[in-house]
C-alpha cells in the first residue's frame, strides 16, 4: 500500500456501502415474488481490500521518464461501492432467483455492521474532539 490511509473518510464509505446493501437487499426482499426478478448484491468489502493491499489498479499507468507526471494513488476512501446482479443461484420456475432467507440474513447482518462502523467513527471523531481541544472535554 501507497500513502497513509483517512480512517474517517473509510467508515464513512462504508456506511454508505452499507447504507445501499440494506437498500438493494430491501428491494430483493419486496421483489421476492415477482415473476423475471434478478436479485442483486453490493460489492464493497472486496474492492476496499483490493484497494488497500494495493491489488486495485483502476488505471495502470508506468512513468517511464523523470519528466512524466506522477501517477497519484487512489484513496481508500474514493473506492465506490457497486450494485451487481447476483449470480451462481438457483431460479425459479417464473425466473426470480430471490432467496429470502439469505436475504433476511444479510439484512440483519448489515444492521449489525452498520450499528458497529456507526460507533467506530463516533468514537473516532470524539477522540479527535478531544485532542483538538487539548483534552479539556468541552
Amino acid at each position: 500500500m501507497v500513502g497513509t490511509v483517512d480512517p474517517i473518510g473509510v467508515l464513512t464509505r462504508a456506511l454508505d456501502a452499507l447504507a445501499l446493501r440494506q437498500q438493494v437487499t430491501a428491494s430483493n426482499v419486496a421483489n421476492a415474488e415477482t415473476p423475471g426478478f434478478r436479485a442483486q448484491a453490493v460489492r464493497f468489502e472486496e474492492l476496499l481490500e483490493s484497494m488497500l493491499t494495493g491489488r486495485f489498479a483502476p488505471l495502470p499507468l508506468v512513468r517511464t521518464d523523470p519528466r512524466h507526471i506522477a501517477t497519484m494513488p487512489v484513496s481508500a476512501s474514493a473506492v465506490q461501492p457497486q450494485v451487481v446482479e447476483l449470480t451462481g443461484t438457483r431460479y425459479r420456475n417464473d425466473g426470480n432467483n430471490v432467496d429470502i432467507e439469505r436475504e433476511m440474513g444479510l439484512l440483519a447482518e448489515t444492521t449489525l455492521r452498520y450499528s458497529a462502523l456507526s460507533e467506530v467513527l463516533a468514537r473516532r471523531l470524539a477522540m479527535l474532539r478531544a485532542m483538538a481541544s487539548g483534552g479539556q472535554g468541552g
